[in-house]
């Protein structure tokens, strides 16, 4: 006799992820947002009950510092013309816009840059953007910009420039939400005295627990929690645990030379040469060890038990990553990170706050602070 399904436990709950980079899949690849390949399509969204996400609008460092722009511009058109299309996702600037997309039955589609590269060092670019509907930018990605240091690369301002501490304030002025993803500890630091606003780490963990230079320190975790902000925690195994983090430093050091030589005569292709570093990168996790959701979840817990309950959501970083923990390989499988959280103890209403109500809240409170700093 088959066995009954039981009730879905992620039923009622409003799944909000604050971070994707499905847009940059959607430009290199032939694929359709229905279904794919992907972590993320609108398939799997719908089966995983995936009501809201951000979209990152990720140009690699490697086309700074005069084809990033134009890079950016690139993926927020293949957003326009694979997901904001009728029956597919509804591109959202406020929370009331969001409200009125989920309720429709469509997917809400936030839009963010990933690297403050892309503005090629102009507060005026990012308004621009900003009139383009994009509502947050994480600051730095893996090389630092001319003002500010990211997490992982040599330190050079240690802290902000006046033009850095400009962008965050015209940031803050236009209710952008400021990402410190990425950004290093002094560079995080600073923006934290230059701002009032809550801000966020959109797809970051705790360094605590793995002690990478992309996840977050204690101090700075409660610190983003008490400006009001939000942390979302990353499914990469590498920044679950240092060990999967360690085998992949290890692998990208033995391809070094076969990269090197590839690479020769290509140097001014920053195309060629992003697209033969994400191959180096999905060959460097294969045989890493095995992370699961549970080891996710410690994150969480962590981040929470330091920020409180009302910091902390999900910022999955699917299609940025080339692995993902054994029971979240997708999308589809939200139900399961929701069972898990029931399965740590987490009450129903800290649920709703962790899978979607934190972010959405953080979103508004910075949507309200537009003209006010």
């Amino acid at each position: 006799m088959k066995k009954k399904a039981g009730p879905d436990p992620s039923r009622d709950i409003l799944i909000f992820d604050a971070h994707c980079d499905t847009a940059s899949v959607l430009l290199d690849l032939p694929w359709s947002f229905r279904r794919s390949p992907a972590h993320l399509d609108l398939s799997k969204a719908r089966k995983g009950g995936l009501q809201a996400q951000v979209f990152a609008i990720w140009v690699d460092p490697l086309f700074a510092p005069h084809r990033a722009l134009h890079r950016g511009l690139r993926v927020l058109q293949a957003m326009e013309q694979k997901v904001f299309v009728p029956k597919l996702a509804m591109k959202v600037t406020t929370v009331a816009e969001m409200d009125a997309a989920v309720a429709d039955g469509r997917l809400a589609a936030w839009l963010f840059l990933e690297g403050g590269h892309i503005i090629e060092n102009s507060p005026e670019l990012l308004a621009v953007f900003h009139s383009l509907g994009v509502r947050g930018m994480t600051l730095t990605h893996g090389r630092n910009t001319d003002w500010a240091d990211s997490s992982t690369d040599t330190p050079r301002v240690r802290g902000l420039t006046a033009l850095g501490r400009r962008i965050v304030s015209q940031m803050e002025q236009t209710g952008m939400a400021i990402d410190l993803s990425h950004v290093s500890d002094a560079s995080a630091r600073a923006v934290l005295r230059a701002v009032s606003a809550p801000v966020m780490a959109s797809h970051s963990n705790a360094r605590k627990l793995c002690a990478v230079p992309r996840n977050l320190t204690d101090d700075l975790i409660r610190a983003i929690a008490a400006s009001g902000g939000f942390i979302g925690a990353n499914f990469h195994p590498a920044f679950i645990q240092r060990r999967v983090y360690e085998q992949i430093e290890a692998n990208f050091a033995g391809y070094a030379r076969e990269m090197k030589e590839r690479a020769k005569g290509h140097r001014d292709d920053p195309d060629f040469l992003s697209r033969m570093e994400w191959e180096y990168f999905q060959r460097a996790v294969k045989g890493n060890a095995a992370v699961t959701l549970s080891e996710m979840l410690d994150h969480i817990v962590h981040i929470a038990s330091l920020g409180g309950i009302d910091c902390v959501g999900l910022g999955s970083d699917f299609d940025g990553i080339a692995s993902t923990p054994v029971d979240l390989k997708n999308a589809a499988a939200y139900p399961a990170l929701v069972a898990g959280l029931k399965r740590r103890g987490f009450r129903r209403d800290e649920i709703r706050k962790v899978c979607g109500l934190n972010l959405k809240r953080f979103l508004h409170r910075v949507e309200r602070r537009r003209g006010r700093a």
